[in-house]
């Protein structure tokens, strides 16, 4: 995947800019999801990551912010409970 050494912008829910890492991608209910890291943290014991919606439209890749709770919560749910999640 090219995107996996490139630099990703995103815009928090508080509306702050961070520049991200990919750190995983995940699938769930036929759905893809980024796990994204800020730059330079990937490589820390505990980063703090990051879930977005992973789409492809052509040539064009999108990380799309999850809106809805219900969702999120189970993603989140789905990324804690893998097994190179665990400690």
């Amino acid at each position: 995947m090219a995107i996996k050494d490139e630099i990703i912008e995103v815009t928090t829910n508080e509306g702050a800019t961070l520049n991200c890492e990919l750190f995983d991608m995940v699938e769930y209910n036929n759905r893809y999801y980024a796990l994204l890291v800020e730059e330079g943290h990937a490589e820390d014991d505990e980063p703090e990551l990051m879930i977005y919606r992973y789409r492809e439209i052509g040539d064009d890749v999108y990380f799309e912010q999850i809106s809805n709770a219900a969702e999120f919560n189970e993603v989140s749910q789905y990324v804690e409970n893998l097994p190179s999640m665990e400690e």
